[in-house]
């Protein structure tokens, strides 16, 4: 499997004075044909960073989590079931 990571910071409330941000961390799923991996039901939010500051070269910090599962989906796999074939496999990702 082909996955994308998508990151965009922005401020919740339109306020410029305010110190406070959100960051929405996308994973998007690039096995699809072009006009199904960006479609909404195949974008999968993995991680919302609240912050009170900006996060700069902190950020790696906070994707932390994220960056340890996709090193397990890249060399160990997880066990997934294929309901059309009724069996088990081992499913391994790779971000691009």
């Amino acid at each position: 499997m082909h996955l994308g990571l998508c990151i965009n910071g922005f401020n919740p409330f339109r306020l410029f004075v305010a110190l406070y941000s959100c960051w929405p961390i996308i994973l998007t799923v690039y096995n699809f044909p072009p006009e199904m991996c960006m479609r909404l039901k195949f974008l999968f939010l993995s991680i919302v960073i609240l912050s009170f500051n900006s996060l700069g070269l902190n950020i790696d910090v906070c994707l932390r989590p994220l960056i340890n599962e996709l090193k397990q989906l890249w060399s160990s796999g997880v066990l997934i079931y294929d309901v059309s074939r009724k069996q088990n496999f081992q499913m391994k990702a790779i971000l691009m």
